[in-house]
């Protein structure tokens, strides 16, 4: 099936089993753990049956001896806890890790452009919300779902032999919590992806505020923008106590079922231990005990996958943002070097982009023109792939664009993008070249300086940090986006001359309203009114 016939919540789903079967080495340690942890409770359950029998059914009192079995146990179990409990840690970090780095490879591969295609708060929740809400899943949930079939088997193999009747209580009751969690799960997804869509558009709403604070101020619009942000606040409440109440439904009943269960089985024993029934085998002290200790565990494990289920609900609406940014922006570098491209009926569909030729060989320096609004910045994305068009180009693309892309690490992660072979100096000369030497002079840790999440960068420093990045390891391809448009006509001058000299060699389409010679270009392409026409 190609991914372009499956719906997203299929493409969630093969994804999620994917990543699911890549830490299957994780998953199992984790459960062989829980699973000795399980075995290693009931023989303290065991040995604390056995004791309580002696010294109240037999009046004996405990030696040292008959309480080393029961201590034995009882340190293995919180061994095996704690392991568990590592392995588990472990675990996630390591998917949190994979996940991260798989993210940034892409802003890597795309040159951190691709960021422009959602907003900031949307990466905000990919980041630091939706990689946990995975590594939960693939952690806890997964293992968790594999250990609620294996505690109730065992748990049921260790108390059919002392008393039937009871394991045949347990079985008839035990049905009902799977399949209320069933019900319970079906829209449970559907809600948490409302919750993020509103999430995502709270925040945003709001940044978009902060941003145009100043307009806002001398229009006298915050009372009308005050209950703007109110009014999306409320739906956002909303939308949490609906997730909340899923949530507090589902544990509330397997509370219930779980309780009328483990009460029958109490009222059972007790009334056997009275001599008031007499179905199946006799029961004692030593083994009552032990099957109300036991018995639980029935119910323990679903109940904590109950916990646990709304894990699975926030990975399914989590993953699906992960299979579309992974399916839609494939690696680039172990794709063939550019070889040019003669295209004939050129497309972008949204908005509307046509173009009866393009024609572009390797070396040649195009010149994209048309007035602000034909659509030069679509083209150019709708070429790196950001939008949905008939023709792609191949080989290694950079796309430089109008709003730099500063990430929160270091100056030099900004540059190198976690290639960790570029040479310092490398990074120091081309900093130099684009006019920021005496900006980075004045860090406290130069290159290993952390940006934060408000870099002290103007607007037109931003982007030369960004040009920076580009000339450093020049890719086949390079799509300038009016790389300049935050500079000075002076400044304009001598980062474009930096640009032609580095770049004379390369494949460049470059857009710009400021003047470039016109001896650098061998081609042009004008936008206009939806039409792209090559002029010669």
């Amino acid at each position: 099936m190609s991914s372009a016939s499956i719906t997203p919540e299929q493409g969630a789903q093969t994804w999620l089993r994917c990543i699911s079967k890549e830490m299957r080495p994780s998953q199992v340690k984790v459960l062989l753990v829980r699973f000795f942890q399980l075995i290693a409770q009931i023989a303290v359950f065991w040995w604390f049956s056995k004791a309580m029998h002696l010294v109240i059914v037999e009046q004996q009192s405990l030696s040292a001896t008959q309480l080393v079995p029961l201590a034995c146990a009882a340190l293995v179990w919180v061994c095996l806890i704690w392991l568990a409990d590592h392995l588990q840690s472990l675990g996630k970090y390591e998917i949190e890790t994979e996940l991260e780095n798989r993210v940034h490879g892409v802003f890597k591969n795309k040159h951190m452009a691709i960021t422009r295609q959602h907003s900031a708060t949307y990466w905000q929740q990919l980041l630091l919300n939706n990689i946990t809400d995975i590594a939960n899943y693939v952690i806890q949930y997964s293992v968790q779902k594999w250990l609620s079939v294996i505690a109730p088997v065992v748990a049921l193999l260790v108390i059919f032999p002392i008393n039937y009747v009871i394991a045949i209580i347990l079985c008839v009751t035990m049905p009902l919590i799977p399949v209320f969690m069933v019900l319970v799960g079906k829209g449970a997804a559907a809600l948490h992806r409302k919750h993020f869509i509103a999430l995502e558009r709270l925040g945003d709403m709001f940044s978009d505020r902060l941003k145009a604070l100043t307009l806002i101020t001398t229009s006298g619009q915050h009372q009308d923008q005050l209950k703007r942000l109110n009014d999306a606040s409320n739906i956002v409440n909303r939308k949490t106590m609906s997730v909340v109440s899923i949530a507090f439904l589902s544990t509330t009943v397997l509370d219930f079922f779980a309780t009328i269960a483990i009460a029958l089985v109490a009222v059972f024993i007790g009334f056997s231990m009275l001599g008031e029934i007499n179905i199946g085998p006799d029961i004692g002290l030593e083994q009552g005990l032990f099957m109300l200790l036991t018995a639980p565990l029935l119910f323990a494990e679903l109940r904590a996958l109950g916990r646990f289920y709304h894990q699975k609900a926030k990975a399914e609406a989590s993953a699906e943002r992960f299979a579309q940014l992974f399916d839609d922006y494939k690696p680039l570098g172990n794709e063939a070097t550019f070889t040019g491209l003669a295209w004939l009926n050129f497309n972008v569909s949204e908005p509307s982009l046509h173009a009866s030729k393009l024609t572009i060989a390797p070396g040649d320096w195009v010149s994209l023109q048309g007035n602000s609004g034909q659509g030069k910045t679509v083209l150019l994305e709708a070429l790196m792939g950001f939008r949905a068009a008939s023709h792609q180009l191949s080989g290694e693309i950079a796309l430089l664009s109008q709003q730099a892309v500063v990430l929160d690490k270091s100056v030099a992660f900004n540059l190198h993008l976690g290639d960790l072979s570029v040479a310092e100096q490398d990074m120091m000369d081309v900093l130099h070249q684009v006019g920021l030497n005496h900006w980075l002079n004045k860090l406290p840790n130069g290159l290993e300086t952390e940006l934060g999440d408000c870099p002290a960068l103007s607007g037109g420093e931003a982007q030369r940090l960004a040009l920076a990045r580009v000339l450093l390891k020049p890719k086949d391809v390079i799509l300038l986006d009016e790389p300049t448009a935050h500079l000075t006509l002076e400044q304009h001058q001598e980062i474009a001359n930096l640009i032609h000299q580095k770049l004379q060699h390369k494949t460049v389409i470059w857009a710009s309203h400021k003047v470039l010679p016109d001896t650098w270009f061998n081609r042009s392409w004008k936008v206009n009114h939806g039409e792209i026409k090559e002029i010669q």
